[in-house]
């Protein structure tokens, strides 16, 4: 896996053993734990940063903007995202994932420059569809300590500087998902902590999808960014 810290050396890390201490605080000596594990990044999007990132050939004027976005991250003014294309496919994923590691690489830095400890979670990947799965689960069995674990998980996500809420356009969300996922939304804005949202719906959907208030929450101070074109899965 590439080094999310080699953009931002001038040997793009490429003396760095795998005993670099920097490395190894950002992924483990596993290559699986660190900050980046306790982000939750999918296994085929660690490493993803937006210089290497598959969908920046494919997506040359959104890649620009994101160059200029990821500029304003530790600035404390960071703003929120919506990531959507009606194609599944196109890059969304991928690209969130890229800027959780860019966030990463840049909280990381920072810390270092100011003399602090960097923090040990700096951003969340939240996959939305995967948690409704759990979440069906837990409650159709009566599992107590599976939805108290979720729980848990709720407060992390509310909680983290960064955080990604992959695939939102879940159409068949029960009111008690909806009121967790608004608990998520609200409490991150309420915060100005940054979000970057992947759907396959316009944002304005999110207004039936879910509801009004939830939908309002969204597009509070939320840059929208169409990716254009057709699927691209099984040519990474």
């Amino acid at each position: 896996m590439t080094c999310i810290l080699s953009d931002y050396r001038t040997d793009n890390c490429e003396t760095c053993s795998k005993l670099c201490p920097h490395r190894i605080a950002l992924e483990g000596l596993d290559g699986k734990s660190g900050r980046i594990g306790n982000a939750g990044l999918p296994k085929d999007y660690r490493g993803i940063t937006l210089a290497n990132s598959p969908s920046r050939t494919n997506q040359p004027a959104i890649y620009e903007l994101l160059e200029k976005y990821v500029a304003t991250f530790g600035g404390g003014e960071e703003k929120s995202l919506y990531l959507w294309s009606k194609s599944p496919g196109t890059g969304k994923t991928t690209t969130a994932s890229a800027l959780i590691s860019e966030w990463i690489a840049r909280d990381y830095l920072n810390a270092l420059k100011a003399g602090e400890q960097p923090r040990q979670v700096p951003a969340i990947f939240f996959d939305v569809n995967d948690f409704q799965t759990r979440y069906n689960l837990a409650t159709m069995t009566n599992d107590d300590e599976g939805i108290a674990k979720l729980g848990r998980e709720i407060k992390r996500v509310q909680d983290a500087p960064f955080a990604v809420l992959d695939d939102i356009g879940v159409r068949d969300a029960t009111e008690a998902f909806r009121a967790y996922l608004h608990a998520i939304i609200n409490y991150r804005v309420t915060n100005a902590l940054p979000t970057v949202y992947t759907s396959n719906l316009p944002i304005e959907e999110m207004a039936t999808v879910f509801d009004e208030r939830l939908y309002d929450r969204i597009r509070d101070q939320c840059g929208v960014i169409h990716f254009e074109g057709t699927s691209k899965r099984g040519r990474r």
